[in-house]
């Protein structure tokens, strides 16, 4: 927290002035920002010391972060087994089991006693090997057969077969398994580690919990960010040009909404002329459908993120929604009718007012609840269906709706 908060010059001293183990942790800590910052602070020779102390994934993570170049020549540096156990682990996409997971784990064979997996244990508390979770249990072509907790060992007979106490259908993951996939699995079982295994079964790494904390707190900004309509590297980016590229898009999608609005009003004119006091509740109507919108869109997303909303519960929740949004809706509109009958003098207007209302919070809620389900559907993030995605949708619908309401009640008035 300190060393965020100093100047590059005081920074670099500072980092100098470390044991390498302690600057290791201390990098591990950072954000991808600080770390691009601090690394370009100190010389190649330093960083790939600081790396070699560091475990293997998040060394993986603090290179991946740096120009292509930058971490070549660190890499270069290292010591040849651990950087070619680092370039391994960067190989896998970052936002995938492979990118979290780590090659330092305990494996032993299954013909292990318990007294010898625990020497085992011993032996490799001496060299830099993550604290260990669990003990993985493996056949001589190094297939995954079995896990152990230490507390299992620890109160198994010593001279038992390891394979005695083993779990042998512990729960695995793939490296090319999706991070958030893996995420939901920690929760679901509320597991310590979790063992990565190839397509031949073979164990090639492993999660910890410390990792999935980092995953989940990632994903949660990624779906915010992405409600905001602007995405996760924005965070990174220190160029003003670079920003303004990310947030652009959306913006120039919701001006051409606004345009579209505008075009609406243009297109009703003549009803305006007509019930000028209609225009009194433009905002309203808008505001309205989008807030009602975007609150069912963030409640859906979330379902969705979360594991709540299962494919199997999509009809009922979506029927719950539409009910929700007509009690909303009918309240909203008596509301709105009433304040227009006394404000326009009991004008043709309260009514259109009350009727518009109504449509347009029950047809924005069921657009929030139904958009997210048909992203996933299709392999989109829902997230991207909140956020100015549903406002501008919903104002365009609810100006439709209510100047079409207007229409069809002057017509019944002069008809």
């Amino acid at each position: 927290d300190l060393l965020r908060r100093l100047d590059g010059d005081d920074r670099r001293r500072c980092m100098a002035l470390l044991a390498e183990s302690l600057a290791a942790g201390v990098l591990a800590e950072f954000d991808a920002t600080t770390v691009v910052s601090v690394a370009e602070e100190l010389d190649d020779q330093a960083l790939s010391g600081i790396l070699e102390e560091m475990a293997p994934d998040d060394a993986a993570d603090v290179l991946a972060d740096l120009p292509d170049e930058h971490s070549e020549r660190v890499l270069s540096l290292m010591e040849v087994e651990e950087a070619d156990e680092v370039r391994e682990l960067m190989e896998h996409p970052e936002d995938s089991g492979g990118g979290i997971m780590t090659s330092r784990l305990v494996a032993v064979t299954d013909n292990v006693t318990v007294a010898g997996a625990i020497d085992h244990l011993r032996t490799r508390a001496g060299d830099h090997a993550e604290e260990p979770l669990a003990v993985f249990v493996v056949d001589d072509r190094d297939r995954l057969v079995g896990s152990v907790s230490l507390h299992s060992m620890l109160l198994a007979d010593r001279e038992a077969q390891l394979s005695s106490v083993a779990d042998h259908e512990p729960i695995t993951v793939r490296a090319d398994m999706d991070q958030e996939e893996i995420a939901e699995i920690f929760a679901d079982y509320d597991l310590l580690a979790l063992p990565v295994v190839d397509a031949a079964g073979i164990l090639v790494g492993q999660v910890t919990v410390d990792d999935i904390v980092d995953v989940i707190q990632e994903e949660a900004t990624e779906d915010n960010l992405k409600m905001a309509a602007t995405s996760s590297a924005e965070m990174e980016d220190r160029s003003v040009i670079g920003v303004m590229r990310r947030r652009l898009p959306w913006l120039l999608f919701c001006l051409l909404g606004t345009l579209l609005s505008g075009g609406v009003l243009d297109l009703f004119s003549g009803v305006l002329a007509a019930l000028s006091p209609l225009v009194l509740f433009v905002p309203a109507i808008m505001a309205m459908g989008g807030n009602s919108g975007i609150q069912t869109s963030t409640v859906t997303v979330r379902s969705l993120a979360t594991g709540i909303l299962q494919p199997e519960e999509v009809r009922r929740a979506l029927w719950r929604e539409f009910r929700v949004a007509a009690l909303m809706g009918t309240f909203l509109g008596l509301v709105v009718f009433v304040v227009a009958w006394l404000w326009t003098g009991g004008s043709p207007v309260a009514p259109c007012a009350g009727v518009a209302m109504f449509a347009a919070v029950v047809l924005s809620a069921v657009l929030g609840a139904t958009i997210p389900i048909l992203f996933r559907t299709f392999g989109i993030d829902p997230a991207v269906a909140s956020g100015p995605l549903i406002t501008t949708v919903n104002d365009i619908l609810s100006l439709c709706i209510y100047f079409g309401v207007a229409t069809a009640l002057l017509q019944l008035l002069t008809g």
